[in-house]
């Protein structure tokens, strides 16, 4: 038995038995499709449970020797779930910043959700704004109902070098850092993708319909599956926040930091971490992206008319990784 599913049977069982005073245990084991062993379980669990504070009249209170002599369920104390709920500033923030996320994401019962929500708190303002990356609603919207449903897509996926067209079998949108991704199996590749939505030009149902897969990854395993290639940077220990943010291939404590290897997307967005970076950066293994960010940089602050020189001691090429000590 895992704990989540006991955890959602518990939430459930609770309002059932408060509707069903004095139901058998049986009965109970059959509403629930489990055992009364397992019910048994769980009203043990349930008289442990309660209102903050686990005084004698904070908790729900349940007979387990009647149960177990009786066969009879009876329990008290728990009328507080007939309360209305009340949540506090703090709690209705995280729920609104959180249906953010999945209105972006074109859920409408998230939606639903957020007005209701809204209009409950009146004028409380998060002060925060979630921004997701999501592509065109109508594709998003057309690739969640292939996941849900099991259809096989053609997409149309831009990339560095042209418009690619991939046929997968997608399983699910998860979000990460902000980017919206389509995690399907590739059938070109035989592997797990993740493709970000807003590069997702386009999408077309073939009319198959394909069996869920046995090995799907966990959540958030795979990202930047599709990168272009990888970059090693040599960074001091302020950077160290870089293994935090983003996916990386390989991390190695040095003397005056860390040597990291992650998945680049794009040269762009490789430029833009190293500007991000700057002088924490001791050495890029490859010189004309290096070359890249020090132009970058040098046009921005000549905006400014601000002299720009070139950094000295940054290694690079066959440079990065042999500094004596790993």
């Amino acid at each position: 038995m895992r704990s989540v599913d006991q955890v959602q049977r518990l939430t459930q069982l609770v309002p059932y038995l408060m509707n069903h005073p004095g139901v058998s245990i049986s009965e109970t084991a059959e509403a629930f499709g489990v055992t009364p062993a397992t019910v048994l379980k769980d009203l043990g669990v349930i008289q442990f449970c309660g209102l903050p504070g686990g005084l004698p009249d904070d908790l729900f209170e349940v007979d387990i020797d009647q149960v177990r002599k009786e066969g009879e369920i009876w329990i008290g104390n728990a009328e507080v779930l007939a309360r209305p709920m009340t949540l506090t500033t703090m709690q209705a923030v995280t729920l609104l910043l959180a249906l953010d996320t999945l209105v972006a994401l074109g859920s409408e019962a998230a939606r639903s959700a957020h007005e209701k929500l809204s209009r409950a708190c009146g004028q409380l303002n998060p002060g925060i704004q979630v921004q997701v990356l999501a592509g065109d609603p109508v594709i998003r919207q057309r690739l969640a109902a292939a996941a849900e449903q099991g259809r096989v897509v053609v997409i149309t996926h831009r990339r560095r070098d042209g418009e690619h067209r991939v046929e997968v079998e997608p399983v699910r949108l998860t979000v990460c850092d902000g980017v919206t991704y389509l995690e399907a199996w590739s059938r070109p590749r035989q592997a797990w993708r993740s493709f970000r939505l807003e590069r997702i030009l386009g999408c077309r149902e073939t009319g198959e319909v394909f069996h869920p897969r046995q090995d799907l990854p966990a959540e958030g395993v795979g990202w930047f599956q599709d990168a272009t290639g990888e970059l090693t940077l040599e960074v001091d220990a302020s950077a160290g926040w870089v293994t935090e943010h983003h996916p990386t291939t390989r991390i190695e404590t040095t003397r005056d930091g860390f040597s990291i290897t992650l998945p680049i997307g794009s040269r762009d967005w490789a430029v833009g971490l190293l500007l991000r970076l700057g002088k924490a950066v001791r050495g890029v293994d490859d010189p004309s992206l290096a070359a890249e960010a020090a132009t970058a940089a040098r046009e921005a602050l000549t905006h400014y008319g601000t002299p720009v020189q070139d950094q000295q001691g940054i290694k690079t090429g066959n440079d990065v990784g042999y500094d004596g000590e790993s």
